[in-house]
């Protein structure tokens, strides 16, 4: 009887932990996910000073349980294995550069046996499919930039295997980003206080901007352009530029309002973050796009590839080939497909032109247009299911553009698939507009965060979240890399 009532119970335990497992709530919900930092910050405001960082470690380590139990042990190893080698750098000095590349190489390769095996893997055939750890990548740039670092002395050791394993595991970080460095984060931890109003406001702000980005505006766009992406044979020309139009913004707002929802979390918890994003669509050249883009990964791969590579030390024909090598490890590591490969090399073809922004207005606003336009068809390259889909897709883009009310009903009915599809795209556009209107008056330095103004925003995010939000359809575009 007992036997049969331990079983029943294990089964029920075990369904209930499949449910749980199954949602992927943090992931696929972003509300939830801000509803566990808001949760959290309560929480550590409550803690006394010396046990915050056991009680932000065991967060850390429930929330990547709840959304990937099954890789839990994997993130502890690297954390164990980086922490221990290095010491090890540190203590061993006659022998550091072996304990670095000791550090290294396993990590480097489980991360590629992750993200790569599958690609190897013969479609169609019965054999084992590999699923990729959440985070792996972020977590993993995280522990070599750190051993890397206390290899080249640029920091020291981290006192306790408590404080590192908090910061690697740190939970708002851990979906997509940022990449901050352990000097910019455990400072801050060691002395965790309670959180200043100011950060609390500023932590509110940058998620509700972040939600009004992902559920308004990214997720609004979502099923249009898998639609068009995945037929793009079975459209006009005109559908092709709409949805390459459209897909940059999505790809903007998707990941640039969870970098905003993160920094807004990490806030809450009383921890300051730099942006992740500065405005990379007002970029007057490539250069200068990738220096707003994705900024912790571009940052990254300049200290830990291209300075490693030679930088700019050995002349201007290896400078060029260090970025367009850097470049090449920018799109292996966004995905194992050839059209993740030549879109890295596309970005760093362009890097290579190096020129100024222009003093004249209108000719800055040519540059930045022409710098969106060449990031858009980049772009294209990223969302193709593979390499000679994005070709075509371009080709078709070219080739079978017309401008006739055919070919613009034909373009617009895919938003909704009935007549309401026109009154959908101007929603759309009108909250592009909203956002456009809102970087714009940042990046023309005409708003100075008046108090006033960020409360404005505050009221017109809030009512387009409640009102217009798509909750709980899809979870972030860049949680896949």
């Amino acid at each position: 009887m007992f036997g049969l009532c331990k079983g029943t119970f294990g089964k029920e335990l075990s369904d209930i932990l499949i449910k749980i497992q199954g949602i992927y709530f943090m992931q696929s919900n972003i509300l939830l996910f801000v509803l566990f930092s808001i949760i959290s910050a309560i929480i550590l405001n409550f803690i006394p000073v010396k046990y915050k960082k056991y009680m932000l470690l065991f967060l850390n380590l429930l929330f990547y349980g709840l959304c990937d139990l099954k890789f839990l042990l994997l993130i502890l190893l690297g954390i164990v294995w980086s922490y221990y080698i290095g010491r090890l750098i540190v203590t061993k000095l006659e022998l550091r550069k072996f304990y670095l590349c000791l550090g290294i190489i396993p990590i480097v390769i489980i991360l590629c046996f992750f993200k790569y095996y599958n690609f190897f893997v013969p479609e169609g055939e019965d054999v084992l499919k590999v699923v990729m750890p959440l985070g792996i990548s972020y977590y993993t740039f995280k522990i070599i930039s750190y051993m890397v670092d206390v290899y080249r002395q640029k920091r020291c050791i981290e006192g306790t295997l408590i404080e590192y394993a908090v910061y690697v595991s740190f939970f708002p970080q851990i979906i997509c980003g940022p990449i901050s460095r352990s000097e910019d984060i455990m400072g801050q931890l060691r002395h965790l206080s309670k959180i200043s109003g100011e950060l609390m406001s500023d932590g509110m702000y940058l998620i509700l901007s972040g939600l009004f980005k992902k559920l308004v505006i990214a997720d609004r766009l979502n099923s249009y352009v898998n639609a068009i992406f995945a037929n793009p044979s079975g459209y006009p020309g005109l559908a092709l530029w709409m949805a390459a139009f459209f897909y940059t913004i999505q790809i903007y707002c998707d990941f640039a309002g969870y970098s905003e929802i993160a920094i807004g979390a990490i806030n809450l918890l009383g921890i300051k973050c730099k942006a992740n994003f500065q405005l990379p669509y007002f970029s007057y050249s490539i250069k200068d796009f990738w220096r707003r883009w994705h900024i912790s990964l571009s940052s990254w791969l300049r200290d830990y590839i291209y300075i490693p590579l030679g930088g700019n030390r050995k002349g201007p024909f290896f400078k060029n080939i260090n970025i367009l090598l850097t470049f090449l490890v920018s799109g292996i590591w966004h995905g194992n497909g050839l059209n993740y490969l030549f879109w890295g090399i596309y970005h760093g073809f362009f890097n290579l032109f190096n020129y100024k922004s222009a003093s004249s207005v209108w000719k800055r606003a040519l540059q930045i247009i022409a710098t969106f336009f060449v990031v858009m068809f980049g772009w294209i390259f990223f969302k193709a299911a593979t390499l000679q889909t994005a070709l075509s897709y371009i080709g078709a883009m070219f080739c079978n553009l017309s401008i006739s009310l055919e070919s613009i009903i034909a373009s617009v009915l895919p938003f909704t698939g009935d007549f309401s599809c026109l009154a959908y795209l101007l929603c759309v556009c009108l909250f592009i507009v909203v956002l456009f209107f809102m970087e714009y008056r940042e990046f023309s330095d005409k708003i100075r965060n008046v108090k006033k103004e960020k409360t404005m925003q505050m009221v017109i995010y809030i009512s387009s979240i409640i009102l217009f939000g798509v909750i709980g359809q899809s979870s972030f575009l860049y949680a896949n890399f």
